[in-house]
């Protein structure tokens, strides 16, 4: 399993390196969570009449969905680009400490959506895949192909329908005939669709026992953002 946490920034520097505008992270634990909000009315006096007590119950498409992350930080190499597409640090990148990236860490999340360079907008969770978006064995994969093959895809995590099961849906984004790329397997270095949002909170432990690596904690909340500059 492979985990990136990705800048905003990284839409202006697509196609370079799996890890450009990324800082990959040592997952230990992740838990994916989604909160279905339906509001459930009891009908009166329903019991009364029936003999049996009924609820009617609204499901209005509401649900909060978190990602949740346990990981430990090691001295690690990241790169980094600016909107010139230059490099801050040559194409070696720069390695930083488990103790600065934490810090770097904690910045972005106390940083502004506004500021495309400390916005960690995505998160990309990488998993074996045999099936694709309409529900067929992807090329050279059967039922029988074992789960640590090379031959399955590694793709990231979404809360996505495949498309064969959005026949009536509208404005899905993904139906037989117009399919995303949800479910496509792509090579690390090209653009992701993932899962989209904020970082809710950020934790890291400094200690001794544990010298000299950092373990950490994160939420991830999956949002649309508005992230407009207004300032600019």
């Amino acid at each position: 399993m492979s985990v990136f946490l990705e800048l905003a920034r990284r839409n202006d520097t697509s196609g370079k390196n799996t890890h450009i505008n990324r800082i990959p992270l040592y997952a230990t634990e992740v838990s994916f969570s989604a909160n279905k909000t339906v509001p459930n009315i009891g009908i009166p006096f329903s019991g009364a009449i029936r003999g049996e007590s009924t609820n009617l119950a609204f499901d209005m498409g509401l649900t909060q969905k978190t990602i949740s992350i346990q990981g430990v930080l090691l001295d690690q190499t990241i790169f980094k680009d600016n909107d010139s597409g230059i490099s801050a640090h040559g194409e070696d990148g720069v390695k930083l400490t488990a103790f600065e990236l934490a810090q770097l860490i904690h910045s972005y999340v106390d940083g502004s959506s506004f500021q495309d360079d400390q916005n960690l907008n995505k998160l990309l969770i990488f998993y074996p895949s045999r099936v694709d978006n309409n529900f067929n064995y992807r090329d050279g994969v059967d039922a029988d192909t074992p789960i640590d093959s090379s031959a399955l895809a590694q793709i990231p995590w979404n809360w996505k329908n495949r498309a064969y099961d959005n026949t009536f849906t509208i404005m899905s984004g993904n139906t037989t005939d117009s399919p995303s790329t949800a479910f496509d397997s792509k090579s690390r270095t090209a653009e992701h669709m993932g899962c989209e949002g904020f970082i809710r909170s950020f934790s890291a432990t400094f200690s001794g026992a544990e010298y000299p690596s950092v373990t950490f904690s994160l939420e991830f909340e999956e949002s649309t953002i508005i992230s407009d500059n207004f300032f600019d």
